[in-house]
């Protein structure tokens, strides 16, 4: 990924989500006016991720155990 800002970072993140370049100034600020040239890989295989696989399986898996949850909550309150 590259990411370009008027106002903030510039920099090269690669597949693992790591920053390996960022343009910044002598001082270390990142704040500064430049060009930041790299390399970027684009894969040719067409993987597919766990994302495009499974969806949204996080999201339902979270709502499955607040419904669990939820429901085992009120069952002790009548019981009570």
């Amino acid at each position: 990924m590259v990411r370009a800002a008027n106002t903030g970072v510039t920099c090269f993140v690669n597949e693992f989500g790591r920053v390996t370049q960022v343009l910044q100034d002598d001082t270390g600020s990142t704040f500064t006016q430049g060009v930041l040239t790299g390399e970027v890989n684009v894969p040719q295989d067409r993987q597919l991720t766990f994302y495009t696989r499974h969806g949204e399986l996080f999201a339902k898996g979270c709502a499955g155990v607040t419904v669990v949850v939820l429901a085992i909550g009120v069952v002790r309150r009548k019981m009570l």
